[in-house]
């Protein structure tokens, strides 16, 4: 399961990676900001779905706390994206500056989501037996 753990932020890595692209591709939309950013707001719900099951999963291979909380903190980071942006206030220089959070935070999450597969690509190596352990000893 923890093989399949990491597998899963894998997904999630793609899908931020596509987040920063269909920002970016909402920033330049000829549309109004509902419209152009539309496909950056349903790719956020579908990150926030995938970080949710990365807790369940995380839980499942039973990889310890740690990992699971690095999972549950990847959603906490996700949902504060959408407390930002409904938060800033369009057109005001307090809520420009308060949107400029949400890239920050974007980052964290990119992060975060990083640090949770290395993680779990250590407890997979750890978990793997040591030679010596593989071979039945001889007497």
């Amino acid at each position: 399961m923890l093989k399949f753990y990491r597998a899963w932020t894998h997904v999630l890595h793609v899908l931020i990676g596509l987040q920063f692209f269909l920002a970016g591709y909402g920033a330049i939309g000829s549309g109004s900001p509902d419209e152009s950013f539309s496909l950056h707001i349903m790719n956020g719900r579908v990150i926030a779905v995938v970080a949710l099951l990365g807790i369940l999963f995380a839980a499942l291979a039973r990889a310890g706390g740690k990992l699971v909380g690095m999972s549950a903190g990847v959603l906490g980071l996700v949902l504060l994206q959408s407390v930002i942006a409904l938060v800033s206030v369009a057109g005001t220089t307090p809520g420009q500056i308060i949107f400029g959070f949400h890239a920050i935070n974007a980052l964290m999450i990119m992060g975060l989501a990083e640090a949770s597969g290395r993680l779990a690509k250590q407890l997979i190596e750890d978990r793997k037996p040591t030679p010596t352990e593989a071979a039945p000893a001889t007497a």
